[in-house]
């Protein structure tokens, strides 16, 4: 079973079309799926922009996850947390290294971080700016979550996915016919993660075009829909993600926007988490507390 794709991006269909079909090893040595596991890595990513001099990356993924039988409640109620959000994220690198980054979710969620020499800045949507020291290990953080969306779609489908070098830097992503094992660098299936082992995709579709030296992801988009085991319970799910980068080593100077300083004490836990720790974060912790 397939299921039709997010519409690729114009730059990937362009690359796709001009390139002819075919199955061999990159100009790496590398096949096409092992050269999508190191292109699409969070941390290579984050790497292999600011050795390019930074650059635009804009995504859009919508993740839905859902008991594969739930019953409605008989009250009415909405449930704690949505079974599906759709979050946006622009991320602009300079050469520097410096970024500014915005997410938003259809939930009314978002944040706004923007990360300058040793200083960074973030806001909650609607809320003020606040800077503060930044921290190395933060940034780098911040980076991978913010180039994440692929990785997410691709941790998912990597057991069953099956690649076509299409030339050029292009390849195309459908379902395979068997299931295999994930190779060493893939996060451990574990504590929160652990329904990923129990992933079953049902219908998978998607385009990638890397650039000329097979490093960076100049344009992604994949769908699919998967059965999986969270919590005893079964559950469907759908990802579906579009991305590009451009502007390679062409954003302007990143700049410091108008920001309070953080004072201690100033934010509850839940905040800062909501700051710097990702849209999914907050929202698991909103789902909690609001729990019965």
């Amino acid at each position: 079973m397939r299921i039709r794709g997010p519409r690729a991006p114009a730059a990937l269909i362009l690359v796709l079309v001009a390139a002819g079909c075919g199955r061999a090893k990159t100009a790496a040595g590398l096949s096409p799926v092992e050269s999508l596991d190191g292109a699409l890595a969070p941390s290579a990513f984050v790497a292999n922009l600011r050795k390019a001099g930074g650059g635009h990356f804009h995504a859009t993924a919508r993740f839905r996850a859902d008991a594969a039988a739930r019953a409605q409640p008989d009250d009415g109620a909405k449930a704690a947390s949505p079974p599906a959000v759709t979050t946006t994220t622009d991320l602009w690198m300079d050469k520097a290294g410096n970024f500014r980054l915005s997410e938003s979710n259809d939930q009314d969620g978002g944040r706004d971080i923007v990360r300058v020499g040793g200083e960074i800045a973030a806001a909650l949507r609607y809320g003020r700016m606040v800077r503060r020291p930044a921290q190395d290990a933060e940034s780098n953080r911040l980076l991978a979550e913010a180039l994440g969306a692929p990785w997410a779609v691709w941790e998912v489908v990597r057991r069953q996915v099956e690649v076509e070098g299409a030339g050029q830097g292009a390849f195309r992503c459908k379902l395979g016919g068997r299931l295999t094992n994930l190779p060493a660098g893939f996060p451990a299936s574990v504590g929160l993660r652990k329904w990923r082992d129990t992933v079953l995709v049902k219908g998978l579709d998607g385009q990638v075009a890397l650039d000329a030296a097979g490093k960076l992801p100049l344009a992604f988009a994949c769908k699919t829909n998967f059965q999986a085991v969270r919590d005893e319970l079964p559950i469907a799910g759908e990802i579906a993600v579009s991305a590009t980068l451009d502007e390679v080593g062409k954003v302007a100077d990143i700049v410091m926007p108008e920001a309070e300083t953080l004072h201690l004490r100033q934010r509850t836990a839940l905040e800062e988490r909501a700051l710097l720790g990702g849209l999914g974060a907050a929202v698991a912790a909103q789902a909690r507390k609001s729990s019965p």
